[in-house]
């Protein structure tokens, strides 16, 4: 997983890691200096989540941020609520 940071996707991203995870903050994103892995680490911290399972969230956020910017929109057959 690349940087948020040098992947220019760390504000784009952020609030929805936010909506996400409620529990951080904007010091928690200060604090992660556009780093993945301190990212990662922060958010395990607050929430008792596993790292694992953040990292595939992460790269969730990613795969729908990056098909934003670069397909059309298109039918994935999920339901949303």
């Amino acid at each position: 997983m690349a940087d948020l940071k040098t992947e220019g996707r760390f504000d784009r991203i952020k609030g929805r890691a936010r909506a996400m995870w409620g529990e951080l903050t904007d010091d928690d994103f200060d604090k992660a200096q556009g780093n993945t892995e301190n990212l990662i680490g922060r958010i395990e911290e607050k929430t008792g989540a596993a790292s694992e399972d953040i990292r595939r969230k992460l790269n969730e956020l990613f795969a729908e941020e990056e098909g934003q910017h670069t397909q059309e929109p298109r039918d994935t057959g999920r339901e949303y609520r």
